[in-house]
């Protein structure tokens, strides 16, 4: 599964598309990156849409920014924001859906989330750009 913004605007653009449709405010910076495989690609976009989905529905959230670099060989996109915080990879499937969808590409995925918030989460995947 490609969405077509994807395809057609890549990976940033796509990002952007999603924090307008965001019920949260959503700031984005990114660092101008070229174009990830198309697979490296999608699971990057999958795995923010689930983020924010989780920002939207659990963390209660005014403000969340995402921020896109590639660096060294690795795209780290990284999710925050402003919510109540305790997120936990074992009390649903979301978090360890991304998890098992970054590992199909040594990706990995580390969250910070203490009750209280904030909620920070970081995704690295190894890919060319």
């Amino acid at each position: 599964i490609h969405p077509p913004v994807l395809a057609d605007r890549g990976l940033v653009d796509a990002i952007r598309a999603l924090a307008l449709d965001s019920a949260s405010r959503v700031r984005v910076a990114a660092e101008p990156i070229g174009r990830p495989s198309a697979p490296i690609e999608s699971a990057a976009y999958f795995a923010v849409s689930e983020l924010l989905t989780n920002v939207t529905k659990h963390a209660d959230a005014r403000d969340a920014k995402i921020d896109i670099r590639h660096a060294h060989g690795v795209l780290t996109i990284t999710v925050s924001d402003d919510g109540r915080g305790g997120a936990d990879p074992s009390r649903g499937t979301g978090l360890r859906g991304i998890e098992r969808r970054l590992a199909a590409f040594d990706g990995t995925m580390s969250l910070q989330s203490p009750s209280g918030g904030p909620t920070v989460v970081q995704l690295e995947i190894p890919c060319a750009s």
